[in-house]
């Protein structure tokens, strides 16, 4: 075997258990894939998948090299990080992913883009929203802001940073006219099953224990902009609700909540200086 691609293909059949998530990933077709996982068979002597209509499963062989294979693609990762960046030092320039969640993405980082992009003008940004959690070692993006700090399994590989507590509390929207006693009676939003964990979920069933959320989403955006909508109570940032005169908080007082905001990225990147100028940039955003 002399070809690094023979195993980025083997990977990503792994990851994925079939061609067509292997193929996104890759940005070929599953032919291609195909093609490249029968070539690496032969080339190896060995059959690394059961081939089903379901999907590909690892057979013994494909499992001892998958163990194998996971140092060999850090190694390249690690390279291929250091090299990109070694390119531009000086310049300031070249391409950002940042992972966050949708909410922070549209109310805090784009309104504020243009103000880096004035200091930084030959970078180019790309923000990756949703709350699942990136893997920044297999460069899904540069840098995250999360809701979580780097576990101990994370903390050899990532350096978080506290960025900011954001307070929650729970609105209702302006439109319903109720004595502030009422707000038990509306209709309420909150998060679907999978995120029902989550304290603003959780005070949300507390509030309302005998029905059933009028609209669910995983995205906090989606359910700030439905209750901007009228469609019910939701629990949202202080710094968001109270700023839009649609909303009306129920209980002025109380916090809901309070969640610590995080920023990671890969111990590799912390010289580049892509990733100093993104962290430079969000920590002014929170006030750091």
């Amino acid at each position: 075997m002399d070809d690094w691609n023979d195993l980025r293909y083997f990977l990503a059949v792994a990851r994925g258990g079939g061609l067509t998530h292997a193929a996104s990933v890759l940005g070929v077709s599953p032919a291609t894939v195909s093609r490249r996982i029968d070539a690496f068979e032969e080339t190896l002597g060995l059959k690394l998948f059961i081939r089903r209509q379901t999907g590909y499963v690892l057979t013994t062989d494909g499992e001892h090299m998958h163990e194998r294979a996971l140092p060999v693609e850090q190694a390249m990762l690690t390279f291929g990080r250091q090299t990109q960046d070694a390119a531009n030092v000086g310049r300031w320039s070249g391409h950002i992913r940042v992972a966050c969640p949708e909410l922070v993405a549209a109310h805090w980082i784009t309104p504020r883009l243009s103000e880096f992009f004035m200091k930084y003008p030959r970078l180019r940004v790309e923000l990756i929203v949703g709350l699942e959690q990136v893997n920044l070692s297999r460069r899904d993006a540069d840098i995250a802001v999360r809701f979580v700090r780097p576990s101990k399994d994370e903390e050899g590989d990532y350096i978080g940073q506290a960025l900011a507590d954001l307070p929650f509390a729970a609105y209702r929207p302006a439109l319903h006219a109720l004595s502030e006693a009422d707000w038990h009676a509306l209709p309420h939003i909150s998060w679907n099953e999978r995120w029902s964990h989550l304290p603003m979920a959780k005070w949300l069933a507390t509030a309302f224990p005998k029905q059933a959320p009028v609209f669910a989403s995983n995205s906090l955006n989606l359910q700030y902009i439905g209750a901007c909508a009228g469609l019910g109570v939701v629990v949202l940032p202080t710094s968001v609700g109270d700023d839009d005169s649609r909303l009306v908080r129920v209980e002025p007082d109380r916090l809901v909540t309070s969640r610590p905001l995080w920023l990671v990225f890969h111990r590799d990147l912390r010289s580049s200086e892509r990733v100093l100028a993104m962290r430079n940039f969000l920590m002014s955003i929170f006030g750091n």
